[in-house]
């Protein structure tokens, strides 16, 4: 796939003499007589970064109200397509256009449709602007604005940005992921650079012992090893590489530390305006970094949306400050035992309660209002803390947010457990909808509390103010008998119910409840459980409270 991609401004293309003086703008020029459509040439497109400029170069025409005429040929080659587009255009009205925006595409020899494109501009008294590949000094477009790359300047700016100096560089031979590559290693003499053919894996696969850091200039072209780089926990960087690299990066896996990206839709954008203002000199698209911490961008936008991946959500800080319960799970009401409670107590802080039924792993999935520190980048919320019991333990909980109102989060939810650094990492993730949660029984439940639950069993619950209970239980008319637990703690946060023992006999034991009420001295509890052949059942319990 060819993209190309620069860092910074280059010195602008001046229009000049040329034999068809199609860059100039008669002084009829439709432009200034009421034309409505504006025609883009271009090649290859099937690749993403001629579907991007089509989607900008459409965006940007319905906005200005103008008729978008737009053509692609179906390979990199194939120059009589594009011929072919400029007979279409000709069937237009004579002062149906502003202008053209042309990428030409070269047969072998050099064959192009650059002189249909420069005659039929010349006749209609239009201008043309050129975007992705420069055309010859000797062409009948020489003289046209250029939107392009410096690709020299694009590999410098990958250098500037990688921090080893030891690095494993590929870039596909005959492409411009070779110039780059080139610029890189004149920055960082200590990297290697490997020029393929297509893909990369065996490549890959023979020097991942050897470097920390790979990149990797043609992006799609070649990174078909990335799960290879996954497993090992290399550090890859990209140029021209979105889609799964995207998500990747979003995702915060911590394989992709960055993607260098060509405005693809900025270019779209200057060149109709260049169109529209009949300009006389073109410039150097920059590039531009994208990270984990800048996805609110403005230029970054349009890749998110492009990709289906959602955007920055406007005051996001705000938006989720409160308390919220997980109501539903992968498209499903969540089962009682797979809540937590997440109270954003600011943009910057939060609480964090759960009792997770894994808690026989390493770690003992239990929080009571742990302190998180909050970071907010786009529509991702991240929560970091420490159990109190391993303060070498990092926990992570994660939520990309696709949508959020005055009640509810649509997300995805990612837990992730560190231990030792970077040496044992795990994660689970679920697609959930919170729902807001008002109120907080955490001092109503307070007392001791007799009543009978949905199994039959006459229950006395004494629950105290230091987060420990004592449970006694009695059959028909028997005295109430004293359950003998090593500890007996509970969490309240919201309306969940969490409940923790063990005792002589067996291990740790939990319940999970949700508090429908608390009226009148009269307290409910309902959990939704899972039976093992994968159907659900509602337990309930009502107690009056007794002192």
């Amino acid at each position: 796939m060819r993209k190309i991609f620069q860092w910074a401004m280059a010195a602008a293309l001046i229009c000049g003499a040329s034999v068809f003086t199609a860059c100039s703008s008669n002084d009829d020029n439709p432009a200034e007589g009421g034309a409505k459509g504006i025609a883009m040439i271009v090649k290859n497109g099937d690749i993403d970064y001629f579907r991007q400029i089509e989607t900008s170069f459409r965006s940007v025409c319905k906005e200005k109200g103008l008729e978008a005429y737009y053509y692609s040929t179906t390979s990199e080659t194939a120059y009589e397509e594009q011929q072919a587009a400029v007979k279409e255009l000709r069937k237009l009205g004579s002062k149906a256009l502003k202008g053209i925006v042309f990428a030409p595409s070269f047969g072998p020899n050099g064959e192009s449709a650059e002189a249909e494109v420069a005659a039929l501009a010349k006749e209609r008294g239009i201008p043309v602007v050129i975007i992705d590949s420069p055309v010859k000094a000797s062409s009948p477009l020489a003289s046209c604005p250029y939107f392009g790359t410096d690709n020299t300047a694009a590999g410098k700016a990958m250098a500037d940005v990688v921090t080893a100096d030891k690095v494993a560089v590929f870039a596909m031979l005959g492409s411009p992921g070779i110039e780059r590559a080139e610029a890189f290693q004149a920055l960082k003499p200590a990297a290697q650079v490997y020029r393929v053919a297509d893909k990369c894996n065996d490549e890959v696969q023979a020097v991942l012992a050897d470097f920390d850091d790979f990149v990797f200039f043609n992006g799609n072209d070649l990174v078909d090893a990335l799960p290879m780089l996954k497993a090992a926990g290399k550090r890859v960087y990209t140029f021209d590489a979105y889609g799964e690299f995207l998500d990747e990066l979003i995702t915060g896996s911590g394989s992709i530390k960055g993607i260098m990206a060509q405005n693809t839709f900025g270019m779209a954008r200057k060149a109709v305006e260049a169109v529209l203002a009949n300009a006389k000199q073109g410039e150097m698209v920059p590039t531009f970094y994208i990270t984990e911490d800048n996805l609110d961008d403005a230029n970054v936008k349009p890749f998110l949306e492009f990709y289906n991946i959602p955007a920055a959500i406007d005051n996001l800080g705000e938006k989720i400050l409160g308390k919220w319960i997980e109501t539903e799970v992968e498209g499903r009401p969540a089962l009682t035992n797979e809540k937590a409670v997440t109270t954003f107590v600011s943009a910057t802080k939060a609480l964090f309660s759960s009792s997770l039924p894994d808690y026989t792993e390493k770690q003992a999935k239990w929080s009571d209002r742990r302190e998180y520190a909050v970071k907010i980048t786009g529509n991702k919320v991240s929560l970091t803390g420490h159990p109190e019991s391993d303060p070498t333990i990092t926990l992570i909980e994660d939520f990309f947010i696709s949508s959020v109102t005055a009640t509810e989060i649509v997300c995805k939810h990612r837990h992730t457990t560190i231990r030792g650094g970077q040496g044992d990492v795990s994660f689970n993730e679920r697609n959930v909808r919170l729902t807001k949660a008002d109120i907080d029984y955490r001092q109503d439940v307070i007392g001791t509390w007799e009543g009978k639950n949905s199994e039959g069993w006459n229950e006395r619950w004494e629950i105290k103010a230091d987060g420990t209970y004592v449970y006694s239980r009695k059959v028909g008319d028997g005295d109430w008998e004293l359950m003998v637990d090593i500890f007996n703690q509970y969490v309240v946060d919201g309306y969940l119910f969490y409940a923790r023992w063990k005792n002589d006999t067996e291990g740790e034991q939990r319940q999970w409840w949700e508090i429908e009420s608390i009226q009148n001295g009269v307290m409910k509890w309902k959990s939704l459980r899972q039976n093992a052949d994968g159907t659900t059942f509602t337990a309930t319990v009502e107690m009056e409270k007794i002192q």
